[in-house]
């Protein structure tokens, strides 16, 4: 049994690949800055707020 688990890892390595992160996309963050916001509580607590067009995210500042 042993045998067949070493096996399995050793196909395992070989078959991964390594995968790039993927670039950010600009054209998102630009739609973030030029919304016009409407802000509204995430949690039930209402300390953290999200825009509800773009998911832009804020704490309420006291």
């Amino acid at each position: 049994m042993y045998i067949f688990e070493i096996f399995i890892k050793w196909l395992n390595k070989r078959s991964t690949v390594e995968r790039k992160p993927e670039k950010p996309d600009y054209n998102e963050i630009d739609e973030a800055l030029t919304c016009e916001h409407n802000f509204m509580p995430v949690d039930s607590t209402g300390e953290v707020m999200a825009c509800t067009k773009c998911g832009f995210v804020v704490k309420r500042g006291k």
